[in-house]
């Protein structure tokens, strides 16, 4: 999930404009451990102020780690702290190893990035026929592929990973093909499942094989189920009531994804795999994957958004003037980011164990520390960021109950309304009678309709739609599961 904030976009947008007539010489502190003295407090602050039961950072410097630690505890309201070895679901820093496991299968002279996907995988399709035919490795992990997020499914329908390929061509798109950069998890998890068909394997064991053991990372995994049996693991929080609470681990497999966001890692492992990018594939005078294609795991691909660009699972922009590659990570109960200075030869990992943006603004503190920069209050812009979006979430709303017609009733008795939909991407859904409402009945969620006007049900702020046929019957149900394009049609059966 794309992690960067505004204030990297604004700053990428400014230095893209000065950067060819005043470049600044590559520089860090010449003592970093002394640099970065003060973090311990600011992190402190920011676990209190975001409700953060536990973090671990971890700072490397040619070769050698200046920092690994841990902060807090694993579970609220439990005395098991944090280390260097607490293993948390990194997110959608997972995207970096996929795309280094595709690299793996160029090196093997297995895939090629620029070659179509239908070429490897010939019944694979997309909405888009063109598209279908075009799209390449490169093109999956560059976010390029016309199809917005259409994150619902992958939070609501159990599917193996081969039948989510299958159904991927039943989502529509809100671009053409290669028109612009839209963040995509479900094109990963394509190229994920490639990458493990072409060597023969899972994506999981791609991984294993050739990442992990290789560079060393002998705490990490790829399973939820693997992360739940470790000793050593943070559990996953929300805010509820303005309680700290733990929740479910999401299990990415149970949904037929995974490389977009399953690994599971710790402080340790994860320098070690900073060290890999910075050392282009080198682990201990092996090369783990060739230059040449660590090249192209770094180099920009297409044009992101505020100045941005994307490389091949890294965001690459300008920290206040300073090159970095850098991606972050988000699934339910944790958050992520990672980023490089490569012209420095550092790497910055954190991690936490509630969705919050303490890990981008302790990534941005330190590496302002490590460069000697003028400090900035990154907690306080994201308060700041917190306390509109909570503003502008109840304008929403206020304008939302307002466009609702009163008085009025459904065209017919609630129980009409009941029974099997089909939609080709998602399958068999239900709608229950709900009290006075109606219930949508995924595999692993549910949405509760409220009556809002006419034959149209609300929930939170989206609005459902049931149509009826010549017979006066319902014909079918209309659900907003993707905002950047119209409503899913779901076919009473």
């Amino acid at each position: 999930m794309n992690r960067t904030m505004w204030r990297r976009r604004a700053a990428a947008f400014l230095y893209t404009l000065v950067m060819a007539v005043h470049p600044l010489a590559a520089q860090v502190a010449s003592d970093p451990a002394a640099a970065i003295a003060g973090i311990d407090a600011d992190v402190d602050r920011a676990m209190q102020a975001l409700h953060v039961p536990g973090v671990a950072v971890g700072v490397i410097v040619d070769g050698k780690v200046i920092l690994a630690k841990g902060y807090g505890v694993r579970e609220a309201g439990q005395p098991a702290l944090v280390d260097a070895d607490t293993l948390f679901d990194i997110g959608s820093m997972t995207k970096s190893f996929t795309a280094t496991a595709v690299a793996a299968m160029v090196d093997d002279g297995k895939l090629e990035w620029d070659k179509p996907v239908v070429d490897y995988l010939p019944w694979f399709r997309l909405y888009d026929p063109i598209a279908t035919q075009l799209i390449t490795p490169r093109d999956l992990l560059t976010h390029r592929s016309g199809l917005p997020r259409h994150d619902f499914i992958r939070i609501s329908t159990y599917l193996s990973r081969e039948e989510l390929v299958h159904r991927v061509r039943y989502l529509e798109p809100s671009a053409t093909f290669r028109q612009k950069f839209q963040y995509n998890n479900l094109m990963y998890v394509t190229a994920g499942y490639l990458a493990g068909f072409e060597a023969g394997t899972t994506w999981e064991d791609l991984v294993k094989q050739r990442i992990f053991v290789p560079v060393g990372m002998t705490h990490s995994n790829t399973s939820a189920v693997e992360l739940q049996q470790s000793d050593d693991y943070a559990h996953p929080h929300d805010l509820k009531d303005g309680k700290v609470v733990t929740i479910p681990v999401y299990d990415y497999q149970k949904f037929g994804v995974g490389p977009n966001g399953a690994v599971n890692s710790c402080v340790e492992d994860m320098l070690k795999y900073l060290e890999f990018h910075l050392s282009d594939g080198n682990v201990d005078g092996k090369q783990v994957i060739s230059v040449a294609q660590m090249k192209q795991l770094h180099n920009p691909s297409t044009a992101a958004t505020g100045g941005e660009q994307y490389a091949l699972g890294w965001f690459v922009l300008y920290h206040r003037g300073h090159k970095i590659l850098e991606h972050g990570g988000a699934i339910d109960g944790f958050t992520s980011d990672m980023a490089l200075l490569p012209e420095e030869k550092t790497g910055v990992v954190v991690l936490n164990n509630r969705a919050t943006a303490l890990p981008q603004d302790i990534t941005n503190d330190l590496m302002d520390r490590l460069l000697g920069l003028k400090p900035q209050d990154y907690l306080e812009q994201t308060l700041a960021a917190q306390a509109r979006g909570q503003a502008n979430e109840a304008a929403a709303k206020q304008k939302f109950d307002a466009a609702r017609i009163p008085t009025t009733h459904p065209s017919l008795e609630l129980t009409a309304y009941t029974g099997a939909y089909f939609h080709p991407a998602y399958g068999v859904i239900h709608v229950e009678r709900d009290g006075d409402g109606l219930v949508v009945r995924f595999d692993a969620l549910d949405l509760h309709l409220r009556h809002y006007h006419y034959d149209t049900f609300a929930y939170e702020t989206n609005l459902a739609q049931f149509h009826l046929g010549e017979g006066g019957k319902v014909k079918e149900m209309l659900l907003p599961l993707e905002p950047a394009v119209k409503p899913l049609v779901f076919v009473k059966q």
